[in-house]
């Protein structure tokens, strides 16, 4: 059966082999000596951040159980810190070392409940490939070809999506050397993603305004309206966001966001698809955007408007009924013997609170007094 390395080299690649074989190897670990490691000398690699929300804490929980039960199955790859001997950074194998470490504590705390002798869990030291020699763009090729590969694709769409355009991107630079086109074909070859996924994804990730593309990842925007406002000039883009910016700064809870927001997504829609003169579509765009920013001044004025008779619903049930409730305790049997049964420091905490009450109020009366 042909390896990764003979398929791409059959679609025309024309790079350093070795190099290549790092990223086309599949599972197989790249070339190092084995040492067991104490993994308390073993960092997280940053450079796997974008992946580590993927995992639940339940996933590192069964994870964990099945290494208790089988075994660690596939070494741990490290590579030494730099400038701190005895010390490593996780090349691959995060979700292991996550479970191992839960291991330990499981350990520890099963001898501190049955108090059992105090001794080292079998899981604090493990079996690592150590490499070494590698460059900083080798170490984040590998990281992501062995996420886009064991992961078996990425429902996550912004991760998918930044990683994809990372790992394009990294195997432009040497040692790889490849051309854009090539490393696209590298990624299609080292994880489930069909070429019109890969080519939607690097659009969004790099021809994109970055506004849309911030609300995109805040799931404001969905991929698909963002595939639409591609469409548009960079500037319209530009003039689209500072747009949809202030209709996702509106309450999330109220109607009228989603209304705007929806609207003005339609009439972005027609304006990529629609076929006009210039002058039509700027007209079109304009009363778009426009129609959206009366309708979000509309709105901003119904949530001050409810803000204010929050206020004053406040002031005018909450207020007396504390008030109530503090003459309550004041007229009391026996307030004078009960607060003495406190401590000093219980009793300057009460009247320290009391004054933050009384200030805060004389400058709420201060401000409404003030009012003609």
């Amino acid at each position: 059966m042909a390896s990764k390395l003979d398929r791409l080299q059959k679609k025309g690649f024309k790079v350093n082999e070795a190099a290549l074989s790092k990223i086309a190897r599949g599972d197989q670990e790249p070339g190092g000596e084995y040492s067991e490691i104490n993994i308390n000398d073993i960092e997280e690699n940053p450079d796997n951040a974008l992946y580590r929300e993927l995992d639940t804490e339940e996933d590192i929980a069964l994870l964990a159980d099945d290494i208790r039960r089988a075994g660690l199955l596939h070494n741990l790859v490290v590579f030494p810190k730099t400038g701190f001997g005895g010390k490593y950074v996780l090349l691959s194998g995060e979700r292991r070392l996550r479970a191992l470490r839960l291991l330990v504590e499981q350990d520890k705390r099963e001898q501190e409940e049955k108090q059992l002798p105090n001794r080292m869990s079998e899981w604090q030291k493990v079996q690592c490939k150590v490499v070494r020699n590698l460059t900083e763009n080798e170490k984040v090729v590998y990281i992501d070809s062995a996420n886009l590969q064991v992961r078996g694709g990425i429902s996550n769409e912004r991760v998918m999506r930044q990683a994809a355009a990372r790992f394009v991107e990294n195997l432009q630079k040497a040692p790889y050397n490849l051309s854009a086109a090539e490393a696209k074909k590298a990624l299609k070859e080292v994880s489930p993603l069909n070429s019109r996924t890969i080519d939607k994804a690097l659009s969004i990730q790099n021809d994109l305004n970055p506004d849309l593309r911030r609300l995109l990842d805040e799931e404001f925007l969905n991929r698909a309206e963002c595939e639409t406002y591609l469409r548009l000039t960079l500037e319209e883009q530009a003039r689209a966001a500072a747009v949809f910016l202030k209709i996702a700064a509106l309450d999330p809870r109220s109607h009228e966001r989603r209304a705007i927001k929806d609207a003005l997504t339609t009439a972005m829609l027609d304006v990529a698809v629609e076929r006009r003169s210039m002058q039509e579509r700027e007209s079109v765009f304009a009363a778009a955007l426009q129609n959206a920013q009366d309708a979000i001044g509309q709105a901003k004025t119904q949530e001050n408007k409810a803000a204010v008779d929050k206020d004053h619903n406040f002031i005018s049930a909450k207020l007396p009924t504390t008030a109530r409730k503090l003459r309550k305790i004041a007229a009391a049997k026996n307030i004078e013997a009960k607060i003495r049964s406190y401590t000093a420091e219980d009793r300057k905490a009460m009247s320290d609170q009391m004054q933050e009450l009384i200030a805060a109020a004389q400058e709420l009366k201060a401000l409404i007094d003030a009012v003609e």
